[in-house]
């Protein structure tokens, strides 16, 4: 925003700028739905299927939640019936259940999911391990690689059916 008001300030037409904030503002609803199709592809249900996305904030490593997109993410993926479970290992519980009704989940307490998004690449994530994260995938999950981060060959042999961005 900051970048179209400086341009239309200096007379500039910042069309380049707002097509690129639509794209970024619609990327929760593309994943969403890719990650849907991924799911339908893979005959898994969709409508009350358990989903687990890892992280919630702005971006990795930083516990900021303000302007995350990945609540458009959950948003979308409710929308399409799905039980969604949030888990962000830095992300205050409280603060993302008061700026977006939504509830983090302990790591423990995450169901074995027909679809797993990782969302945010925070260290800890890697620092656990893919082997762990598919613990708590449910046989022929999809797992959808946001920042495309895991390898997909390591992917497949945990028996993950995958999207990447």
């Amino acid at each position: 925003y900051y970048l179209t008001h400086k341009a239309e300030k200096l007379g500039y037409n910042p069309q380049v700028i707002l097509a690129g904030r639509r794209i970024n503002d619609s990327m929760g609803k593309y994943v969403a739905e890719q990650t849907v199709k991924e799911m339908i592809a893979a005959d898994l249900p969709v409508k009350g299927a358990d989903v687990i996305v890892l992280g919630m904030t702005f971006k990795e490593n930083c516990p900021d939640l303000r302007n995350s997109k990945v609540i458009d993410l959950v948003n979308e993926l409710k929308s399409f019936g799905a039980r969604v479970h949030v888990h962000d290992p830095i992300a205050s519980s409280a603060e993302c259940e008061h700026e977006y009704g939504v509830a983090l989940t302990p790591w423990e307490q995450l169901p074995r999911a027909c679809a797993i998004v990782a969302a945010v690449a925070h260290k800890e994530y890697a620092e656990m391990g893919l082997g762990r994260i598919a613990e708590k995938a449910a046989p022929g999950a999809v797992f959808t690689d946001v920042k495309a981060t895991y390898d997909p060959a390591a992917l497949k042999a945990q028996g993950l059916r995958t999207w990447r961005l």
